[in-house]
Formats: C-alpha cells, structure tokens, sequence
C-alpha cells in the first residue's frame, strides 16, 4: 500500500492549491489530473495495490477521486464507467454491485470534503456526471465540443437558450455521434462554462499576437492532450496562425518519400542548453533551432515518452504510439489519437503499422490506387505497412477488426462556416486572368458563403449584420441569396447591388471580424469584349476539375485540397459532380500534380491539327483562364470567334477543341507560347 502514499501526498496539495471558492466550478479539477506519463504510472500503482486498497476505500482519498476524474477525462464513455473502472485497477471483470456502491460512498464523501460539486439527478446520485464536471469535456469529445464553440461564435444568444431548444440545436448538429450528444445534453452547464471560457481564450489569444498558452490565465482548461490529440484546438484559439500556439511540442511525422519516420523537435532556449533529447533507446544534442530524430522502426514501440535531459531537469512529453496502427493526418502533418477519437476531418490520412492489419474495410476513399498494407521499407531496413485514406467523397468511413478488436473512423467535413471569392459561376469561372496579383475581369466576382445548418437563429438578418462586402472604402450595395444547400450546409451568395466602371482598380474585401474572416481580392474592371459569352457556353462540363484548379482564390496559389475541390464546385457547378479519379489520370499524364494533400496545375498543352477545309483546330487541355486572355486578344483580330467546344470520348480524358483560320494559327501559338502563359505545343495532349 506504500506504493500509493507518495501519489496521495501529491493529488493532496494540488487539490489543496485550488481556491475553494472556485470548487464547485466546471473544469475545476482539470489541473490536477496527471498528465499522460504520470497518469499510466498512477494506474501500475492502482494495479499492484488494488486488492488491498478496495478493503479500505477511504484510506487514499486523494487518489481515488483523480482516479474519477482522470477516468472521465482519458476514458469517458457514456453507460460505461464501470468496464474502464476495472480495467484501470487492473481486474479481470467488471466489480459486483456492493463494491460499485462502496465505492461511489467513498467518492461522494471525498468531495464533499474538498468541497466539490456532487451532481443529483432524479433517482440519487450522479457519480458519472460528477466525475465529468471535475474535469470539464472529456478528451474523447474534445473535438466534437470545438464544433460546438465554432457554433456558439456565430449565435448570439446561444446560452439563454431553453432546454428544449438547446436539445434541438445538439441533436441537429452532432448527428449520429452519440457519445457527445448525451454529453452536452447531460452536462449542459459544463459544456457551456468551457464555450464561454473557450470564446474568451480565442479573443485574447488573437488581439495578442504573441502570447502563448502557457502566459494565458485561461489555460487552466487548455490541457495540453486537447492540443497534441487535437490539432484543431490551435486552429480554433488563433486561426491566423494555429502553429504559434503548438511550436514548443515535438510532433511525430511520417515522410513517405523517404520512408522515414521522425520526430520534429522544437527549439529549446539558449539558457536551457546543453540539453539532451531522448527517447527510448535514442539520444540527441537539443538546438536553439528546430530540429529532427530519425525513428524509423522505433516508433513502433508501445510506449513513446520524448524527454529532455537539461543539467538535473528533466521535462517529458507523451506521444501517441501506432501500435497495432496508428493513423497520420497528411494535412496536419502529425499522427493522430484514433484510440480517443472516433470522427475526423474529411482530408488524406495514412494508417501506418508494423504489421500486415488482418481485416480494413474502405467506404469514400479510393480503392483503385490505394492498395491496403503496402509495403514499406523505412531508411533502417525496418518494413512497415501503409494503406492510403484519399477521399472521394463528401463524407467516408473505415472500419479495422484487428487481433479481434474493431475499430470505425468515420470522416466528414467540418461544420465550420467558410467563405470564399470565385471569378465567377458557370460558365464564367475561368472568364479572368490575373497580372502582378490583381484579378482582371468583365464581372464583378462571386462571393460564396457556406453556412451549416442551424449556425444562425435568423440566418438572412445575420448575414447582413455580420458579414461585410466592401468595395475600395465603401460598403457594397447587395444582398446575400441562398441558391442551394447539401446534407450539412446553405449556400449563399452575394447578389451585387451596383456595378464598377471598366478599367476601376479597387479592393473588393469580406469581413466578419467576430468568425475570424477576413481577406480581400485586388480586382481590375475590363471593358466587356462583344461576341465572348456564347463562345464559353459549353463550361464548365466535363472540363470541371480545370475550371476550379483554375480559381484565385484567397489562400489557392499552392494549389487545392479535396474540401476546397468541393466547396468551388457548390459555389460553381453545383449540379455536377467531381471525380477524383479523373484528377488522378491527369495526374499521371502529367496535367495536374499532387503535391502533398493539395491538388495543382502542373503544365497547361495545346496541339494544332489540320482540318479538311483549310481551317486548324486547336485542341487544348490546361488552365482554361488562359484561353479566355487569348479570347479577348483575338476578339480585336477578327470578326467571329469560336465556340469553344468540350470533348469527352470514350475512355479518354476530356480535353477541348476550337476551330480557328489557318492564317490565325502563327498569331495564336506565339500568343499561348508567351512566358506569361506558357503552354507547351505538342505533338499528342497525353504524351
């Protein structure tokens, strides 16, 4: 039992230190919950005295209510406390009712003498509740509450809510998650004190641009397991820039070019130096500079603690072990949790594992090009397995039975409010051209809002109130519209109100400052070219995946990601749909290129062929805007352009072709060759 009294002299005077006036407070408890390591190490302590100890409940009273509290924190599931309970005592089988009970008895006195909150329900006592209260949101449902705190900023009323209005507006927006559902419903005013301390971090956060969690007051609910299992806390408290708030944790990273796997080191400062970092078997001198450790088999280890050695200081850090499997977010460029988290974001992810998995079944992901359990040979000759996650879809779901466990991820956009400038819809989405970063075109832009449903008690009047279309100085004259909705969202769009004079330079910018939204789009106002319109009336079509690779829009030059593929579609072809296989073909023709998780124009080709009749047809398969600069060119040299026509054959890849004079052909190649453009003439579109 010795084992147990150190852990208790502990807990103690951490529960001591917090002010007993905040106790009964949510979340109050959080700061004495043992991190990662020392939580593990707690529960071999519980394991090797639990026989004892259960004779005699309240003899450490300290540990037994962190034991709660941490149980609600790493390993919360609703209607089943007990099992976990067991397993962290380190029985075999769930404990009989009379030592629940005794159990419970000697929680609820425990803190009632540190004077924290009990929560009653209708039959007696909540002892599951209470547990949660101690700590807040449970790290399980951390990112599905982040959903809820991007909701709350945009509904202004959101805590005055009744019961029942608040059990609707839940229930809509967590769907079939029903581990957070009950959560919120059942804890509605925990989860409510964290949004409003969570919307306070975020304003102090992103006025002050350079301070960091650790100085924040607000930190005593930002355990540091919401930012290293979640990346999309940092991307909440300070969208600007989330990687100011993480800079100062390792990261491990998966590198499949060179078949690596590493951990990123942060910067130590100069006045911690000399200082070693270490990690199993492996050591390495610390920087003042970030810096790498090449893992590689070791990885695979089933426990990963990364510490710093500096003179007789030691700091450590948990990270998430991918043994059986472990699961990269190529997007964040960091491995995920999947043991505490069950829903991600609909983006690339690659599962990694040491050994063949027994049983991987794929629903939205591509199937044709990913093979599961790909072998791979890392720089140390260990050999890993890798089965890509690249959607397809709108939403997706993977389900692994490994050594008789199964595991379901699923995959879905985020409900986040998103806004987004196009050069314009339909077949005028590649009616632009772009010079020395200023948008020229005929028509005022197309201005997209993606709103989730049930962001806005009054959605229209909020839109107006809350975001803001200004042109140069002046507010814009116009409306927002909804055109159309999906599964999860609105769409609107702005309707303008009034209209540029040609050759106007101005500042087209949207706004919504309390979302964290706000870019602006240097457009240029040409004079219309009589004749242009009909000659692009069969665009997009088939040539979609072009016309939106095509886009400037704010944040697009490296190029697209899958979510951002599908929101251009809405906003501009609504009514078709994209095909990640046809972007794959291009690829491997060399059209397009994929460079990490974003999507690229890699080259734009145009042939020449001869026609019967003396005229040249000119077939053509890269950015389409290109060709609307040479529209526009050419509209000065002749009487009647061409329709611009979309092939699609049968088992080939759609291109398009136009009929020009054959004494036009020398003055449109020099125009396409230009280095401003830079198209490449070829024999065959495909070689």
């Amino acid at each position: 039992m010795q084992i147990l009294e150190p852990w208790e002299d502990r807990f103690r005077e951490n529960i001591e230190k917090i002010d007993e006036a905040k106790r009964q407070k949510a979340g109050a408890f959080l700061p004495v919950i043992p991190c990662h390591e020392d939580w593990d190490s707690f529960l071999n302590s519980t394991k090797t005295t639990w026989d004892d100890w259960r004779r005699d409940m309240e003899r450490f009273p300290s540990c037994l209510i962190v034991l709660y509290g941490g149980l609600a924190f790493y390993e919360y599931d609703v209607n089943r406390f007990w099992p976990q309970f067991a397993e962290a005592v380190g029985m075999n089988r769930q404990l009989p009712g009379n030592q629940q009970s005794e159990v419970n008895a000697a929680f609820e006195k425990t803190a009632k003498t540190y004077s924290l909150k009990i929560r009653q329900r209708l039959h007696g006592t909540d002892y599951v509740g209470s547990a949660v209260h101690l700590i807040g949101v449970p790290l399980s449902l951390w990112d599905g509450f982040l959903e809820i705190c991007e909701w709350a900023l945009s509904w202004d009323n959101w805590a005055k809510l009744s019961d029942e209005e608040w059990s609707e507006v839940v229930t809509k927006r967590v769907g079939s998650r029903t581990r957070l559902k009950n959560f919120l419903l059942d804890n509605r005013d925990t989860a409510s004190a964290f949004v409003r301390e969570m919307h306070d971090a975020r304003k102090i956060l992103r006025e002050e641009k350079t301070l960091t969690i650790s100085r924040l007051q607000q930190a005593s609910l930002l355990r540091q397991e919401y930012f290293d299992e979640v990346p999309e806390t940092a991307e909440f408290l300070r969208p600007e820039n989330p990687d100011s708030l993480i800079q100062d944790r390792a990261r491990l990273v998966w590198d499949e070019d060179r078949g690596r796997i590493s951990l990123h080191l942060p910067a130590v400062s100069r006045d911690k130096l000399p200082a070693i970092w270490k990690i199993g078997t492996l050591t390495q001198e610390a920087a003042s500079t970030p810096d790498t450790l090449a893992l590689n088999g070791e990885a695979f280890a089933s426990s990963l603690v990364l510490k710093l050695k500096s003179g007789r200081l030691y700091e450590s850090q948990w990270l998430p072990v991918i043994v059986p499997w472990g699961i990269f977010d190529l997007e964040g460029n960091r491995f995920v949790n999947s043991e505490r988290r069950q829903q991600f974001q609909i983006r690339g992810h690659a599962i990694l594992s040491p050994k063949p998995l027994d049983n991987v079944s794929r629903e939205g992901f591509d199937e044709e090009d990913s093979p599961i359990n790909d072998s791979y040979e890392l720089e140390d000759g260990t050999t890993c397995y890798v089965t890509h996650l690249r959607p397809v879809e709108k939403h997706a779901e993977l389900s692994i039975t490994h050594a008789g466990q199964n595991k379901r991820l699923t995959f879905h956009p985020r409900s986040k409010i998103e806004a987004r400038i196009f050069a314009g819809d339909g077949s005028y989405a590649a009616n632009f051209f772009c010079y020395n970063e200023r948008l020229k075109l005929e028509r005022l832009p197309l201005i997209c809002l993606a709103i989730p449903f049930d962001s806005f008690q009054d959605t229209e009047t909020a839109l107006r109130d809350k975001f803001l279309v200004h042109v140069g100085e002046r507010l814009a004259e116009g409306i927002w519209e909804k055109r159309h909705e999906d599964d999860r969202q609105e769409f609107y769009f702005w309707r303008w109100g009034d209209e540029l004079q040609p050759r106007k330079k101005v500042i087209v910018s949207v706004s919504s400052l309390g979302l964290g939204i706000k870019f602006d789009y240097p457009i240029e106002m040409l004079l219309p070219k009589d004749g242009m319109d009909k000659c692009w009336q069969n665009l997009p079509g088939a040539f979609l995946p072009w016309v939106l690779l095509a886009q400037p829009a704010v944040g697009m030059k490296e190029g697209m990601r899958w979510n951002d593929l599908l929101l251009a579609k809405e906003a501009i072809a609504p009514e078709q749909r994209l095909s990640a296989y046809v972007l794959r073909k291009y690829d491997q023709h060399g059209l397009l290129e994929q460079r990490g998780v974003r999507w690229l124009i890699a080259e734009s080709r145009a042939v020449f062929e001869a026609a019967v009749d003396g005229a040249c047809n000119l077939r053509f398969c890269g950015n389409p805007a290109i060709l609307w600069s040479l529209f526009r060119y050419m509209s000065d040299k002749t009487s009647a352009l061409p329709i611009i026509e979309v092939i699609k054959r049968h088992g080939e890849l759609p291109f398009l072709s136009m009929r020009w004079k054959e004494e036009q052909k020398t003055m449109i190649e020099k125009f396409l060759k230009n280095r401003n453009r830079n198209v490449r003439f070829v024999s065959d579109l495909w070689s």
